[in-house]
């Protein structure tokens, strides 16, 4: 599992049968083909979680996969 704590909550990236699910907290909100392209909408502020996708330009996230923590 893929980790990072932003000021909203702690988003989190885990596989998931054949997949990759983004979530915050306790909520999943996205599945995705990898998990790069999950730590890429975290990024570019795109995950459709409104109080993260509002801070762009504001809060940066890391700038790919590899800057998150691994559990």
């Amino acid at each position: 599992m893929f980790v990072f704590h932003s000021s909203v909550g702690t988003f989190w990236i885990k596989p998931h049968q054949g997949r990759y699910v983004l979530g915050i907290n306790d909520d999943a909100i996205g599945s995705y083909h990898s998990a790069v392209a999950a730590a890429d909408d975290v990024f570019t502020h795109a995950t459709g979680h409104f109080p993260w996708d509002k801070l762009d330009g504001i809060e940066e996230g890391p700038t790919d996969i590899y800057e998150w923590e691994h559990n």
